[in-house]
């Protein structure tokens, strides 16, 4: 048609780190990037998952009727290898875009098929020979979408994904804040737990136009901040220089009641994760991380002036004393 009602004017930069190809599909969440994966691997034995984890990522292995083992982490977020059998696989995950390393290493020596859980780490640089997925939307300002890499061919879903009315939630939160979008937020979410679709034609195009690099270079900024003022209360092993572009800097602490200070104080810090934190024993490391882990915000909306204030917050004597 010629004519009409504009539409969003939306820039392409095409800035995105990740090209589709056969062996990088793009896909409408981080769970159905698993879920392609698994598809090309099918494993015959169970699929090993960490006790610290979104329970979000089990769906591709229940749609699948795949078998679903758990195993634990060390306090630096590092994986303990389970024992595996043959035609079992283990998903690794890469927290905040921190332990690629000790993933990498783990991967090496895992002995059976591992998939790189990437959710929280979209700027690693997947390793050549090792599947990885992504989750853009917990990076950039889109409503869904996922990425899968892997060294060979993936297949893709049937169906393609509509995302207009999940960006809803996207517009409200531009107009009224992150409060006012809750609810279309969650039902956006709910919405995802479907089978897997192609990514919608719009979150690609939402996608080409984000500056991927200078966010990327803001979220590393504000974390070496975070880092430096921080690291004499910090109980997690972190690196001066992240490994990749952070989704956040955790802050594990001693300091009682620091989250609800923060929270009083207007910071955004979601619980990672509330369902484990039931599925564990208290005194177990998964637990504990769940309860008291601090996600400090890093992204790109903040300045270097916005980390000084968060680090005033957490080291003022009202709360460190």
């Amino acid at each position: 048609m010629v004519g009409g009602a504009f539409g969003l004017d939306l820039p392409q930069i095409n800035d995105f780190p990740y090209t589709e190809s056969p062996c990088c599909v793009f896909v409408n969440s981080g769970r159905a990037a698993l879920e392609q994966i698994l598809l090309a691997i099918r494993p015959t034995g169970a699929v090993w998952v960490p006790r610290f984890a979104c329970d979000t990522l089990l769906q591709p292995m229940h749609r699948l009727g795949l078998p679903v083992r758990r195993y634990g982490i060390t306090d630096d977020l590092s994986p303990v290898l389970p024992e595996t059998a043959k035609g079992d696989l283990i998903i690794l995950i890469n927290y905040f875009g921190l332990t690629g390393e000790s993933v990498a290493r783990a991967a090496e020596s895992a002995g059976v098929p591992c998939i790189i859980d990437a959710t929280t780490a979209l700027y690693a640089t997947p390793p050549p020979d090792i599947p990885c997925f992504y989750s853009p939307r917990k990076f950039l300002a889109v409503p869904d979408g996922g990425v899968a890499s892997a060294p060979f061919p993936l297949p893709l879903p049937q169906e393609e994904d509509r995302s207009a009315e999940r960006a809803f939630a996207l517009l409200l939160r531009t107009e009224d804040g992150a409060q006012a979008a809750a609810d279309a937020t969650e039902r956006a979410e709910r919405e995802l737990c479907g089978p897997p679709k192609r990514m919608s034609p719009l979150t690609r195009r939402l996608l080409s136009m984000q500056a991927c690099q200078r966010s990327a270079e803001a979220r590393i900024a504000n974390y070496k901040i975070l880092r430096e003022a921080l690291v004499d209360i910090n109980r997690l092993r972190l690196p001066a220089g992240p490994p990749s572009a952070p989704f956040c800097y955790p802050l594990l602490t001693g300091i009682p009641g620091l989250r609800d200070e923060l929270i009083d104080a207007g910071i955004a810090l979601p619980l990672f994760w509330p369902e484990v934190i039931t599925a564990t024993e208290a005194d177990e490391t998964e637990n504990r991380l769940a309860r008291t882990l601090l996600p400090l915000p890093v992204d790109q909306r903040y300045t270097a002036e916005d980390m000084q204030r968060l680090i005033r917050c957490i080291l003022s004597p009202s709360v460190s004393g």
